[in-house]
Parts: C-alpha cells; sequence; structure tokens
C-alpha cells in the first residue's frame, strides 16, 4: 500500500509541474497574440482573470481556502512528524504550483512516516525472545 500511496503523490507532483505551467504557457501564448508582450501586463491580465466573473471567482475563492488550510496542515504535520525544512513547500506552492507541492508533501510526508514507524519497529524488540 505504500507504494501505491507513494508512486500516486509522485504522479500528482510530475502532473503538478506539467499541466498546470502548460496552461500557463497557453495563457502567454494567447496574450501575445493580443500583442502583450510585458511581463507586467500579462501577470496584471492574469490577476484580473481569476476574478472575471462569478465562475471563476468561486474556484479562485475556494482554492485560497484551500491553501491557507494546506499551509496550517504542512505546519502541522510537519512538525508533528519531524519533517525537516517543511516551510519550504510554501514558496514552492508560489513558485511553481499548489499540486505540485502538495503531492511533494504528501510523498515525503509518507516516506518520513515509514522511516519514523521502521525506526519504532526495530527499537521495540518482541517481548517474548
Amino acid at each position: 500500500m505504500l507504494k501505491l500511496r507513494l508512486g500516486l503523490y509522485g504522479a500528482l507532483t510530475a502532473a503538478g509541474i506539467g499541466w498546470p505551467w502548460y496552461c500557463i504557457y497557453k495563457f502567454i501564448k494567447e496574450t501575445e497574440a493580443l500583442g502583450l508582450v510585458d511581463p507586467v501586463e500579462i501577470v496584471n491580465l492574469f490577476s484580473a482573470e481569476v476574478w472575471a466573473n462569478a465562475s471563476a471567482g468561486f474556484i479562485a475563492a475556494d482554492l485560497t481556502l484551500v491553501l491557507i488550510a494546506s499551509f496550517i496542515f504542512y505546519a502541522a504535520e510537519g512538525m508533528r512528524t519531524g519533517m525537516k525544512r517543511w516551510y519550504l513547500y510554501i514558496p514552492a506552492t508560489f513558485a511553481v504550483s499548489f499540486a505540485f507541492s502538495f503531492g511533494l508533501f504528501m510523498f515525503n510526508r509518507e516516506k518520513k512516516i515509514q522511516e519514523v514507524t521502521t525506526t519504532v519497529v526495530r527499537l521495540d524488540p518482541p517481548k517474548d525472545i
């Protein structure tokens, strides 16, 4: 079951790089077709379109709340499991994507839990020996 979870988290992490950035690439190509080449103008247009209508606003608001909850989760789980540098997943969310940072966090969290569980089992020998 562990290998399946690690495989799924790894695949989601890879998809979290590719799919969102493919969409950004398409957006940039669309803006270039409109004659926009200034990165600041492109970012401004992107930011404006996130809230362009009620359905886009719903997704933006929902994702904003999920991001806040995930940052709390990163901190709580990172400290609880003893993960080193758990706080780096927060800037990774903005530098790459939420799908990437969350998938990577879950992958590394799973590995850390397995490491701690294996260590505890090894340190606690059976009582009947």
